[in-house]
């Protein structure tokens, strides 16, 4: 990244911080986190039809990853290592990205689907 780049998000993520109070940056953060996973699976092809993940929470470098199939959690996981650095790759250099993937967890969730008995 460009000098005058890192100098732009160094701005961006202080003018952020001074708006949104203290929890900004974890906000950014995990901002960045749950856009860089959207634009590595649609860039990896895993996004079709009614086959979805979602980052739904990161802690200590793993992101738990709610897929809506049980085939593509098992896909996901098969990629998981390539998913991480892809992710990482993304959010360097990004804006507030302070967040680095070690690992995925990932789980079959329902999707805001209803049960039915």
């Amino acid at each position: 990244m460009s000098n005058q780049a890192e100098e732009a998000a160094v701005a961006v993520q202080r003018a952020l911080l001074t708006c949104m109070g203290p929890g900004a940056a974890e906000q950014l953060a995990s901002a960045q986190l749950r856009l860089a996973w959207q634009e590595t699976v649609e860039a990896a092809g895993l996004t079709r039809g009614t086959l979805t993940s979602r980052l739904v929470d990161h802690s200590n470098g793993v992101a738990r990853i709610e897929a809506s199939e049980a085939i593509l959690a098992q896909e996901l996981t098969l990629r998981a290592e390539a998913l991480v650095y892809a992710v990482n790759q993304r959010l360097h250099g990004r804006p507030g990205a302070t967040i680095e993937l070690r690992r995925l967890a990932i789980s079959v969730g329902r999707g805001g689907r209803e049960r039915s008995l």
